[in-house]
This record gives structure tokens, sequence and C-alpha cells, in this order.
């Protein structure tokens, strides 16, 4: 299985996210302007609380959607096997004597699928992992979390 293999399942896995948060969504607008938020005086704040709600997961909605959306258009490049390690790459760790898989994606920080028997999380660019294992190479070490860097693809 190569990486060009994961980009399809990812893709389905952050839709389906995406499709709920949607359905979500929906529900929280439908919560500040229903009548069950009504005010019921100067102190009741449950509208504003949903709206600020709905506010929020619109943004993580849009976030979301542009993630899909450069996931789609992105083309993973294949490295060397002693390559540094950068945007793209699949990089084989071992963590405690357990073997563990990263990718480093432009989008979908934290989604976690199994590849060959063991688990894969994506890494975007804001995640200090992710910061970590840049220009790094497969021998190398990091402390914390104590990984040993195994390889890359």
């Amino acid at each position: 299985m190569t990486k060009a293999d994961l980009l399809p399942r990812i893709i389905e896995i952050l839709e389906e996210q995406h499709a709920v948060m949607l359905h979500a969504l929906k529900e929280s607008r439908e919560n500040a302007s229903g009548d069950e938020t009504k005010s019921e005086g100067k102190y009741d704040t449950r509208a504003t609380e949903a709206a600020y709600l709905a506010g929020a997961q619109q943004e993580q909605a849009d976030k979301l959607e542009e993630g899909l959306h450069s996931l789609r258009s992105f083309i993973f490049p294949t490295f060397e096997l002693t390559a540094e390690i950068s945007l793209g790459a699949l990089v084989e760790t071992d963590l405690d004597g357990e073997t563990e898989f990263f990718l480093l994606s432009p989008a979908g920080g934290g989604t976690t699928l199994d590849y060959l028997g063991c688990e894969l999380t994506l890494l975007s660019p804001d995640a200090p992992l992710f910061q970590r294992l840049v220009g790094r190479k497969p021998g190398d070490m990091l402390e914390d979390p104590p990984l040993l860097l195994l390889g890359v693809e």
C-alpha cells in the first residue's frame, strides 16, 4: 500500500467528518433562531450562545472544506529512503518498541487510520510534531516523544 492508495481513504474520512459537521451546523443555526431559544428575559442568552456556536462550527466546516480541496489537488512526492522529511512524507517511526506512521499532509491533522496493521496519523503543518520532523532523516531520534525515525517514503 502506497501513499497514493491512502489518499482516497483519507478524503473519504474527511468528507464524512465534513458531512457530520454540516449537519451539526444546520442544527445549531436552527437552535439559534428557533422557538426553544427565544429569550425569556434580559439574562437569557441561549440564542446568543447558539449563534456563537453556529459561527464557530461554520469556521470549522470552512476550514475542513479548504483542507479537502487542498488534498484533492495535492500530489504526494516520492522520497528516497534517506531523504529529508518534508510535506508529503510518510514517516515510519519506533515509539517505545511500537511502529507508528505519520503522514505529513497539507490538511486533516489528527486523523488516524490503519496502515499495514499499524496506526497512521496525519500531521498538518501547524502541528508541533510536523514542524519537528521537517528536515530530519531516518536514523534521527526525537526527544519528546521519544521517536526513532526508521524510514521515509
